[in-house]
């Protein structure tokens, strides 16, 4: 549209369309200089209630959405002008401002037209001057602004000044006014009060926009130190600095530093995740414990009785087997023991039963110890591989990060596959019986030879003489009724026959043996080797995988590094840049050199204060 029409006519119509009556663009004439205040000013349509003939009703709300996005800003001083000629209960403009505490804290009220009053009701007007009736903070002024004539024949700023001043001074009531209310007569004051709050509007905003330039400037810098350092001169032993610094953090993550965010979280470091995997590990290799039921499969016993009898045979045992494992029953033991025979005596039984039972619980201990090494290697490369792509992130384009990830990743691989033979070796080693830890070893054995006869016992109808063993008290029970007595009897014998310092439970091994006592000593004999093997392995597979694997890698990745084509050839073509990251520094440099200026204007501001 031509800007001749556009500015001359008060309606103009575009092509094949009606006006709007109203819009939400803006036309703003922007005045700039040196001694010019860097302000904006926004004439906003009045509220409307109503529309004319022919209207668009939608009108009424565009308005009110267009004042309230103006007005909703805080850094915005608002001009409540409300006009004389018509009750104040009908201006829109009154309601948005008043109904708001916020907003009516930087509102400064303006009553204009006030040479339009009727005849003798100057009166509610005053009061509002006054700011007895619509109260707002910063008060109301009252002004006289030239008429439409007077516009016409081109009145100028003095002499509209002069009028109004005259107007104030000679009408009635307003030149009757006290001396502090006719303060508040005239565009002088009004103009006078606008300086003063917006002095202290920019007083409290300075400190704020001063600390978003200076997050702003934060960012950039972070955005600078991300790109690669421009025009290195020395470039190979840029190479090798990044080379060690890389080092040196994978060295701290392998140790199991966590890693500090600039946000303030922590992420757990890897071998806290290693670490819960070797839990799991050994909770898995625990659960493969035989379970040993210490009575005949073939006894006639009710339910209730193999819970009990299967809650005796496991307790005190810290190395349970899975609830829902089948086991081995004590015939089953001996069934296995007599088919094994070959030569030996009457009563003996050869170690092959042992071996053999002790082989059927160890034997998924391997498959076991692989998944978790499969596990921890999966971590541990993902995390290194994490580690290169953060480090290396900068240098892409020459093919640093790729040089580098081909190296570690065959490191990974060489160290996967030396840690994964010593694993099969510890684990070939478990599948022959063999300790020298002896002490651990029989009083293990002792422990449970001595529960699986007592569970036995109970099985062939015991029960209650080894209960009464367990809970006789020589000071309570002695001589309370015969059965107790009885006890008391046979301790005192034996004591006397020179078998003293017996305790009642040591009664029980009086009970006669029978064939399944061999049997029940296999059983102790397996579980308590099982017990030592168990403490052995879930410290020796986690361990090797340390050494071998994670502290490894950290160990030899160095050499690795050191073994690329380190030549200025290859070094500066591995830091070339990309022509985006060029510019993109440019541009930062250049933000960055503007927010420092401002930056600075503000603060000389902040520290010579003056009203605008």
């Amino acid at each position: 549209m031509d800007t001749g029409v556009f500015l001359g006519d008060s309606e103009p119509i575009t092509a094949g369309h009606m006006a709007q009556t109203f819009s939400q663009n803006c036309v703003c004439i922007r005045v700039a200089g040196p001694d010019v205040p860097d302000l904006y000013f926004y004439d906003l349509p009045g509220i409307i209630a109503n529309v004319s003939d022919g209207g668009n009703e939608a009108d009424i709300k565009l308005v009110e959405s267009l004042a309230k996005s103006f007005i909703d800003r805080t850094n915005c001083i608002v001009l409540l002008v409300i006009s004389c000629e018509t009750d104040f209960e009908n201006q829109g403009a009154g309601r948005l401002v008043l109904k708001n505490p916020a907003l009516k804290s930087r509102t400064v009220g303006v009553l204009t037209k006030v040479d339009r009053i009727e005849l003798g009701g100057e009166d509610k007007w005053i009061k509002i001057l006054r700011n007895e009736e619509n109260a707002l903070p910063n008060g109301w002024f009252c002004v006289k602004q030239p008429d439409l004539p007077q516009l016409r024949s081109g009145i100028s700023w003095g002499d509209a000044k002069a009028a109004e001043k005259k107007f104030f001074m000679d009408m009635s009531p307003w030149s009757l006014l006290d001396r502090g209310t006719r303060g508040r007569l005239g565009s002088g004051g009004l103009a006078e009060q606008l300086g003063k709050i917006l002095s202290e509007l920019v007083a409290q905003k300075l400190p704020v926009i001063v600390g978003e330039i200076t997050r702003q400037i934060r960012f950039v810098n972070a955005e600078l130190v991300d790109l690669p350092a421009p025009n290195l001169k020395d470039p190979k032993t840029e190479v090798a600095s990044l080379f060690h610094d890389f080092e040196r953090k994978l060295s701290m993550h392998m140790q199991g530093l966590p890693d500090v965010h600039d946000t303030g979280n922590i992420t757990p470091g890897i071998v806290y995740s290693v670490s819960a995997t070797f839990e799991h590990f050994r909770d898995d290799v625990r659960d493969t414990a035989p379970r040993f039921h210490p009575w005949s499969s073939q006894a006639a016993l009710t339910a209730q009785v193999v819970k009990e009898l299967t809650d005796a045979a496991d307790e005190d045992d810290v190395v349970p087997g899975p609830a829902n494992s089948k086991g081995w029953y004590l015939d089953q033991v001996m069934d296995l023991a007599k088919r094994c025979r070959t030569k030996e005596l009457p009563g003996s039984y050869p170690f092959a039963v042992t071996r053999k039972l002790i082989f059927k619980s160890l034997e998924s201990w391997e498959s076991l110890a692989l998944h978790c090494f499969e596990e921890v290697q999966l971590l541990i490369s993902g995390h290194v591989m994490k580690l290169v792509r953060l480090h290396f992130r900068k240098h892409v384009l020459g093919g640093l990060l790729d040089a580098v990830a081909v190296v570690v990743t065959e490191r990974l691989r060489r160290r996967f596959q030396t840690t994964l033979d010593r694993i099969k070796s510890l684990c070939a080693n478990e599948l022959t019986p063999y300790t020298l830890n002896e002490h651990y070893f029989f009083s293990n054995r002792s422990q449970f030879l001595g529960q699986y006869k007592n569970v036995y016992r109970q099985s062939k109808g015991h029960k209650a003489l080894l209960a009464s063993l367990q809970t006789y008290n020589s000071l309570k029970n002695a001589g309370y009724d015969q059965h107790w007595q009885n006890i008391h009897d046979v301790m005192g014998g034996l004591a006397k026959l020179g078998v003293p310092g017996l305790k009642p439970t040591d009664l029980a091994k009086l009970l006669p043996e029978d064939e399944m006592a061999p049997g029940l000593e296999i059983m102790a004999d397996v579980r308590a080797y099982f017990k030592v093997a168990y403490k052995r392995f879930v410290d020796n597979i986690p361990q090797q995988i340390d050494t071998d694997f994670i502290q490894g890698l950290d160990e030899d990745l160095g050499l690795a590094l050191a073994s690329l084509d380190l030549t200025d050839g290859q070094c500066t073509a591995w830091l070339q840049e990309d022509p985006e990251e060029v510019l993109r520094r440019e541009e930062l440099l250049g933000k960055k050199k503007r927010l420092e200026l401002a930056k600075g204007k503000i603060e000389s501001v902040v520290r010579s204060p003056k009203t605008f």
